[in-house]
């Protein structure tokens, strides 16, 4: 219970809904059940991008259990209630051990405005305040990245914060940028 109590302060600390499936954790099993409710979430919501990861032992199993609903829920016959979902993108958020999972940066989000919220959030899980430190020199590694490569005329500094993302599916455009 102590686990909710912190994923609770966290969204909090965010200013986000939480909604609890209790559907375990070391191992999370997935099961159709556990998909179909997911899709009864997505619909509804119609999330414009679904964040996820593909690390460590449970890990995986969320991500495909992100990826799969999101599929079902933009299926015209899939019997749920609501109407099918568009294509919102995937991206996996970068685990803290990246070469575990072949993680390959291809797009760097400036969280610099949003940062103190993350770590106030990171504050709230004590169970891994050793990833309060990691996260936070990360940002600014990622920060120097994002303030590198960003159009001279944003107005980017050099205390910029950044987080780096994968996509699961390729980016539609009708230009590049």
């Amino acid at each position: 219970m102590w686990r909710r109590a912190e994923a609770e302060a966290a969204a909090a600390a965010l200013g986000a809904e939480i909604e609890f499936l209790h559907a375990g954790d070391y191992p999370l099993l997935e099961s159709h059940d556990l998909v179909d409710r997911l899709v009864r979430i997505f619909r509804p919501v119609d999330p414009t991008v679904v964040l996820t990861h593909p690390y460590n032992g449970d890990h995986p199993a969320a991500a495909r259990m992100a990826i799969q609903p999101r599929i079902l829920a933009q299926a015209i016959g899939y019997d749920a209630p609501g109407e099918p979902i568009g294509a919102p993108p995937v991206f996996f958020f970068e685990p803290h051990q990246p070469e575990q999972s072949d993680f390959k940066t291809d797009l760097l989000l400036d969280i610099t405005k949003a940062f103190p919220a993350k770590r106030a959030a990171m504050e709230c899980l004590s169970a891994q305040r050793y990833m309060w430190v990691y996260y936070t020199d990360l940002a600014e590694r990622r920060g120097v990245q994002v303030t590198r490569n960003s159009e001279p005329n944003l107005g980017r500094t050099t205390t910029a914060k950044g987080e780096a993302y994968m996509r699961y599916y390729a980016q539609v455009t009708d230009a590049l940028r």
